[in-house]
């Protein structure tokens, strides 16, 4: 995927599993605040060049507006690239601000708690539109916002800590196991040396 594409060259992620990303009505509403702020720019363009004879007035409009669009584009960019990224490692906000800001919060799996939803108004509802509650150690809580469908999201949050919680789990099980083991064929190893330096011992004593 694009998104995913882009996302690497900011966030050293390796084995990205699952990405969320935001609801479409935060495009929808920033798309319709810009039409509308066209219109009305359109609109009074139209009243003052009735009245005012001045050649640079029609530049100064289409500035205006296209300047406004970029800002547009550059919005839905930087919404389009605020996600949360989920890896073998743990998870990863991905927050874009402005042109060159942006901001990454990694949460290991061993840091996360409980992961929980909720919405906050009416209209949140009506477009399906909730919120992501990530509550870490130490009653620490980061939110991402405005999210669809959260049971799923939720659901792939948790299947992906449990799976990589019992993988961890198996691997240091394995791990002491290993040590035990060593640890064991290091102490006979050394009943063996031991019993040999005694019979050597013995045996120069027998010759005198």
């Amino acid at each position: 995927m694009l998104r995913e594409q882009i996302i690497k060259k900011y966030v050293t992620v390796n084995d990205v599993l699952y990405v969320i990303g935001h609801n479409g009505s935060i495009f929808f509403r920033s798309l319709l605040r810009t039409i509308l702020f066209l219109v009305v720019l359109y609109g009074i363009y139209f009243v003052l060049n009735r009245y005012i004879a001045w050649n640079a007035l029609p530049r100064i409009f289409a500035l205006l507006g296209i300047g406004f669009f970029v800002k547009y584009l550059l919005d839905f960019f930087n919404d389009y690239l605020d996600t949360l990224i989920l890896s073998k490692e743990g998870m990863t906000m991905f927050t874009r601000d402005g042109i060159l800001r942006y901001k990454t919060d990694f949460f290991a799996r061993t840091t996360i708690e409980t992961v929980s939803y909720i919405h906050n108004s009416i209209r949140d509802k009506v477009f399906s539109k909730w919120d992501i509650m990530i509550k870490l150690d130490h009653e620490i809580e980061y939110p991402f916002e405005n999210v669809s469908r959260p049971q799923r999201q939720m659901a792939k949050i948790l299947k992906y800590k449990e799976q990589f919680a019992g993988v961890q789990a198996a691997r240091t099980e394995e791990i002491e196991i290993n040590d035990e083991k060593i640890s064991i064929l290091a102490e006979a190893l050394g009943e063996v040396v031991k019993e040999y330096l005694d019979k050597k011992e013995s045996e120069r004593e027998e010759e005198y």
